[in-house]
């Protein structure tokens, strides 16, 4: 009779300590889950609030004089899709007369040649010249080499520039190796370089950007190899032997979200946008508006202003969240009710 009493003391005990640990454990699950996520303001509510319509009137026609008409359809989108009671049909007669396909066809064709050849550009024809030629390698060679021979000459060197061309020629080289999936890392950085030349890059971002570039491209080593002979051929070997792939992950990321950008907004809008980028952390906050708003990111962004980055710490309301408090409640209770017993037997 005492090894029976003895028996089902152990069992209870065995059993609470059983369920205390199950207590114990369900109440750390609910820490995993228990965090929270950033969740983008929704600017779109607040827009007719904040933004009057003679102000999206004042950037339609200040489109029309620069003859970005492109910029002048985006302000009209917006304002349709909000209820701006605008001359809608006064605008749309100004562009039929002022966008002609043969004007476009002309700048157009203009514009790329000088963006293949001079790697800048500031519309959609240049931007595509400039990012063709770093994909053809010789727009990074041809700007590794301009920056070559600035250090050669002792004149200041622009460190991000050198960096993102020496990227780049890696690369091009694996999105070849790769049947294209390196693609949109490529075209990444070539749109961080343009952004660097046309100065429409903030100095905060550019620090990261050479902060975690200087790990990929070894500038001291390049220089050492280039030193007594500075031909285009002998540069791109040279950025290759310089180049550590093992390191390009963390800029490549950035890269692969600078060209989702693009996706979603347009090359042009991609490089006006990139001002308002201080931080990583701006970089995935702008991602996700130009996911969201799409061709009339950059509209929002003149009009709000970094403000339209601003996120607010939403608790993340999981099943699993649930099913853990759920738990926790349940083992707490037996844990309870087998410590009660115990002490009754007892």
């Amino acid at each position: 009779m005492l090894k029976w009493h003895t028996f089902k003391t152990k069992f209870r005990l065995g059993l609470f300590i059983l369920s205390l640990s199950a207590f114990a454990f369900s109440l750390y699950q609910v820490t995993q889950y228990w965090n929270y996520q950033d969740v983008l303001v929704d600017i779109s509510k607040q827009l007719k609030k904040s933004v009057s319509q003679e102000a999206i009137e004042s950037e339609i026609d200040a489109a029309f004089i620069r003859s970005d008409f492109d910029d002048v359809r985006m302000y009209l989108e917006i304002a349709k899709k909000h209820n701006y009671p605008l001359a809608f049909s006064k605008y749309e007669q100004q562009l039929v007369e002022q966008d002609t396909q043969v004007k476009r066809i002309v700048n157009n064709t203009s514009n790329f040649i000088d963006g293949f050849l001079k790697g800048d550009g500031s519309n959609i024809a240049g931007i595509a010249g400039a990012v063709s030629a770093d994909f053809t390698v010789v727009g990074d060679v041809r700007d590794l080499k301009k920056e070559t021979n600035k250090y050669l000459a002792g004149k200041d060197v622009n460190e991000l520039i050198v960096i993102l061309s020496g990227t780049g020629i890696g690369l091009t080289a694996l999105t070849i190796g790769s049947m294209g999936t390196a693609a949109p890392a490529k075209t990444g950085a070539s749109m961080m370089k343009l952004a660097v030349k046309t100065q429409r890059i903030s100095k905060g971002f550019q620090k990261q950007l050479l902060k975690l570039g200087r790990k990929i491209f070894d500038w001291p080593a390049f220089t050492r190899l280039v030193k007594q002979d500075n031909n285009l051929n002998n540069i791109q070997r040279a950025a290759k032997r310089a180049y550590h792939p093992d390191a390009i992950q963390p800029l490549k990321k950035v890269a692969v979200q600078v060209n989702t950008i693009r996706k979603s907004s347009s090359a042009v809008d991609t490089l006006h946008l990139l001002k308002y980028v201080e931080t990583t952390d701006d970089l995935r906050h702008l991602e996700k508006v130009t996911l969201k708003y799409g061709s009339q990111t950059k509209g929002m962004m003149k009009l709000f202003g970094k403000g339209a980055l601003r996120t607010v710490k939403v608790l993340k309301r999981t099943t699993e969240l649930l099913l853990s408090v759920i738990s926790s409640i349940v083992s707490g209770v037996i844990s309870l009710l087998l410590f009660l017993l115990r002490k009754v037997v007892i």
